[in-house]
């Protein structure tokens, strides 16, 4: 299938109050543009606070919240991700400044008088508007030949369509339904022909005859596309899990934190797809493969989300560990061992992976492209800094760029680099951010913005710079 460029939104992207560049002065701003909202969540492009704040996401017609953002520090955050309720969403949002000043870290505007207000600047309110295409569907079992996609909001009349595919790609067209501008939530689509384990869900514009689904290759009724990504993802109807790399484990040297308590060691699953009653079974990482027990909970047949598997806080808890499903096939509710309650597969595999739970760096072999480098995924505990070093015989060399982090899971961070100074491998390494906040000092002020260790090991990886 052609990736085919959707007409764009209708209308001029409108300003609800305030919005500046984020290149522009320094004062508080909010920077996101037009985006597919995919499986549940909106990307802030930066951020700029005066003080420690929240971003939240609220519909255009009625003002209505769709999503809260974590608790941000003051300065620059960027590359944001914001869970949505993606029921609750519109093809028009947008996101405002909010500030944190009451229960720190907890957002409790419009319940608890004067907290946590929206800032302002000049008298207008830091609120800027983005159009939004939603479509969001969680892993479900095929039921009477049809799937459930969770919520959809679009701009103009336009087709859920299914198609059958793998875990990287999809393939041909299994079954489509109509859903008209605005939001729906429930939709279902009735499937028919080889339905495979993996399904992808897709938008695709009604510009034909209306009502009719006429897609063949060309530009009517063509897939959404947006910024060249196609609105589209898979979902399983198989057993499968899903856990994003998260903080569980701290890191050695983090700085004391206001408010934060030791609790139980938990990891967070945001879903289990399980044919039949099963157990999610967190792993230690053993060499690379899945060791150790440390936590187990049982979920039911069907789709579970949002659960917690306490770790058991007396085990040797490794930055990796392995998620995996087993089959709850002995006394339901009760891990009866590997030879009763077996690993749970999925097309010939076992259903497992490995997750990082501490703060960790994910990077993938990439091109300079116009002057930046990406790194897929940085998660830490506390605000920091990517450094990228240059490569010293293989190790890290001197420090040729950096980047500011946001506490958490920080996203495609992209960071100017020099071409010439990277050469062809580079060594991104995590940083806090304990001197003077946003100005990265390590080597020039003693003792700050030191190197990020877990298990007395530094935060670095090699990453390879292609032509």
């Amino acid at each position: 299938m052609k990736r085919l460029v959707l007409v764009a939104f209708l209308g001029l992207l409108a300003i609800l109050a305030f919005s500046v560049s984020a290149q522009d002065m320094a004062q508080p701003q909010v920077n996101v543009g037009d985006q597919l909202v995919l499986g549940g969540f909106v990307t802030i492009d930066s951020i700029y606070s005066e003080t420690p704040a929240f971003v939240v996401i609220h519909r255009a017609s009625d003002g209505g919240v769709a999503g809260v953002s974590q608790p941000l520090n003051a300065g620059w955050t960027y590359n944001l991700r914001i869970t949505l309720d993606t029921t609750l969403a519109e093809a028009q949002m947008s996101g405002m400044l909010h500030v944190d000043d009451g229960a720190v870290g907890t957002y409790e505007f419009g319940t608890v008088e004067g907290a946590d207000a929206p800032v302002s600047v000049d008298g207008q309110i830091v609120n800027t508007l983005f159009n939004a295409q939603v479509l969001d569907a969680t892993d479900q079992k095929v039921a009477n030949n049809s799937i459930t996609i969770k919520a959809v909001a679009v701009p103009v009349d336009s087709w859920v369509v299914v198609h059958s595919g793998d875990a990287t790609s999809f393939g041909g067209v299994l079954g489509q339904t109509l859903v008209p501008a605005g939001s729906s939530t429930d939709v279902t689509v009735e499937l028919s022909g080889d339905l495979t384990s993996v399904l992808w869900p897709m938008l695709h514009i009604d510009n034909g005859a209306m009502g009719t689904y006429e897609f063949n290759g060309g530009e009517i009724d063509a897939p959404v596309v947006l910024n060249g990504a196609v609105a589209s993802f898979p979902i399983w109807t198989v057993n499968h899990l899903r856990v994003n790399d998260q903080i569980v484990l701290h890191g050695d040297n983090m700085p004391a934190m206001e408010g934060m308590e030791m609790m139980q060691p938990v990891v967070k699953v945001k879903s289990v797809l399980s044919d039949g009653p099963g157990i999610v079974v967190i792993h230690a990482n053993d060499n690379g493969n899945a060791g150790a027990i440390l936590g187990a909970t049982f979920v039911e047949d069907g789709l579970t989300t949002n659960i917690e598997v306490p770790l058991d806080a007396s085990a040797t808890i490794t930055p990796v560990v392995w998620p995996m499903l087993h089959v709850d096939a002995g006394t339901i509710g009760k891990y009866d061992g590997l030879e009763v309650d077996g690993v749970a597969m999925a097309d010939g595999a076992a259903v497992t992976f490995t997750s990082n739970i501490a703060p960790s760096l994910t990077v993938k072999d990439e091109t300079l492209e116009n002057g930046m480098l990406e790194i897929h995924l940085a998660v830490i505990d506390a605000p920091g800094w990517i450094a990228i070093h240059s490569d010293n015989d293989g190790a890290p060399g001197p420090v040729i760029a950096t980047a500011q982090l946001h506490a958490g899971a920080n996203w495609h961070v992209m960071i100017p680099v020099d071409g010439a100074a990277a050469g062809s491998k580079v060594f991104p390494m995590l940083h806090y951010d304990t001197g003077t906040m946003g100005t990265y000092e390590f080597g020039t002020v003693e003792g700050a913005d030191a190197p990020v260790f877990v298990q007395e090991q530094v935060i670095v990886v090699p990453q390879n710079i292609t032509p």
